[in-house]
């Protein structure tokens, strides 16, 4: 069906049609469907309302959701109209050989790799970066995973495609180590001899840290004064208070050398924002704030704000590429006692303003970067240094690009 006049005028004949001939699309799709009597006036049902304001998430009758698209126009966001009926169509093509060229990985619903992300070779080769010149073996084999068939005659997956799968619904469900294990060993079982699939669940992930999905373990001195890394990263000791960098053994006073007293977690944020530019459709939501943003004067999006325009005055270099992300971050402390004593961990979080409302906070564009173990008070600051580092070398490389 044309879809042209979503983008015209609102006062062309094109856009008048347009209105009509989908109101009278979504009528028909909801008699077919038996929903409602095909006896009942049209004047008389309600329908979901596309328009800006309502944006799918209100009903109204046919002639005031009308109304609405004259008014306030239709969201053109809105190109497949699964709302009002509209369907994918099936694929007819005929299998084909196993081609990661041609093999899409989609479904991905964890914050490591984007959902609908591109071929499996390119999605490899997205990665190349992450590998130090004398270890490009690694990359090899793991591009030769990217094609090679999950067993003998396998028309759909590949090796490095089923375990990205099979991660993803493990993610999606929270299903624990233990049982993915089982589960690999199972499938593994049940597929034709001499296949490919992994038996454990850290041969997976060990997979998919080689793609630069994994992160970095920075011990911790045990009082919070600094992270073991960088300039401090061979000290025994706290240089600020002098407590070891080991656990001790607090009645006799034995050093477990080797075993940190305390450790945090970080996941590079560099490598994550920078896959999601290599998928055209997330790459096209990230600049919806710029490119398809009604602007009425209306506060609807952070866009919108006297924080965004200020500093887009404060840095006119940073506006003017609306690539650039403007991001949020968040802490809260999360109890997981699991007996009587108390725990908790604080997971430092990201979220992406530059995208639409509706995607703003999802899952899958929303990311980890920083996991504290126990409450780390006033000295938060440290827990964030590796991440204060990478935004400042994100935000002086921006600003560099332009000079």
């Amino acid at each position: 069906m044309d879809k042209s006049w979503m983008e015209t005028n609102r006062i062309s004949k094109s856009y008048v049609d347009g209105v009509a001939a989908f109101t009278d699309y979504a009528v028909h799709n909801l008699q077919k469907t038996g929903n409602i009597d095909p006896r009942v006036n049209k004047k008389h049902i309600y329908i979901p309302c596309p328009c800006t304001k309502c944006l799918n998430h209100i009903e109204h009758k046919v002639e005031e959701v009308q109304y609405h698209l004259y008014r306030h126009g239709i969201d053109i966001s809105y190109t497949k109209w699964t709302k009002h009926g509209e369907e994918d169509e099936p694929s007819i093509s005929a299998p084909k050989p196993v081609n990661a060229t041609t093999e899409f990985v989609d479904d991905i619903d964890f914050a490591y790799i984007p959902t609908d992300g591109p071929a499996t070779v390119e999605m490899v080769n997205a990665t190349k970066d992450n590998f130090d010149v004398d270890d490009l073996v690694k990359f090899q084999e793991l591009l030769l995973d990217a094609e090679k068939p999950l067993y003998e005659g396998c028309p759909d997956f590949t090796k490095l495609s089923a375990i990205v799968k099979l991660l993803n619904l493990k993610g999606k469900y929270g299903a624990s180590d233990k049982f993915f294990t089982e589960l690999l060993g199972l499938i593994k079982k049940m597929l034709p001899a001499g296949n490919e699939m992994v038996e454990k669940t850290y041969q997976a992930k060990k997979v998919m840290r080689l793609m630069g999905s994994g992160y970095k373990k920075i011990h911790v001195c045990i009082n919070n004064c600094l992270l073991y890394w960088k300039n401090d990263k061979d000290l025994t000791a706290c240089r600020t208070c002098g407590t070891s960098r080991w656990k001790v053994d607090n009645k006799t006073k034995k050093v477990y050398e080797n075993i940190p007293a305390k450790v945090m977690w970080y996941f590079p944020i560099i490598p994550r924002l920078q896959r999601l530019f290599k998928i055209e459709s997330i790459s096209e939501d990230l600049r919806w704030h710029a490119t398809r943003r009604i602007t009425d004067g209306v506060l609807r999006h952070p866009a919108d704000s006297q924080a965004w325009r200020t500093i887009d005055e404060k840095f006119p270099e940073i506006a003017e590429d609306t690539r650039n992300l403007r991001l949020g971050i968040s802490a809260d402390g999360v109890d997981v006692n699991t007996g009587n004593r108390h725990h908790s961990v604080w997971p430092v979080l990201t979220v992406i303003y530059n995208l639409p409302p509706w995607l703003c906070m999802k899952r899958k564009f929303i990311n980890l970067l920083v996991l504290i173990s126990r409450y780390p008070g006033n000295d938060i600051d440290v827990f964030l240094e590796p991440l204060v580092d990478d935004l400042h070398t994100l935000f002086e490389t921006t600003r560099v690009n332009y000079v």
